[in-house]
């Protein structure tokens, strides 16, 4: 008769394990992802998306009608 005082291994050991949570990582991170970007003009990605685009074209009209008249 066996003695169940001593729990068995898992299969594959600690390898197996740490790649289990790698893939549990993996998933929880690409969820994360999919939830930033999805979302239409609301999702929080597409928000500084379209925050940047309008300080870049401020910027450029600025740079546009400056004149240099810099002296030295």
């Amino acid at each position: 008769m066996r003695s169940r005082s001593h729990p068995r291994k898992p299969v594959g050991g600690r390898r197996a394990m740490r790649g289990q949570s790698l893939i549990e990582y993996l998933i929880v991170t690409a969820f994360a992802v999919l939830i930033l970007v999805e979302g239409g003009k609301s999702a929080p990605v597409q928000q500084v998306v379209g925050a940047m685009k309008q300080a870049y074209q401020g910027f450029t009209y600025g740079v546009g009608n400056s004149t240099n008249l810099n002296i030295f």
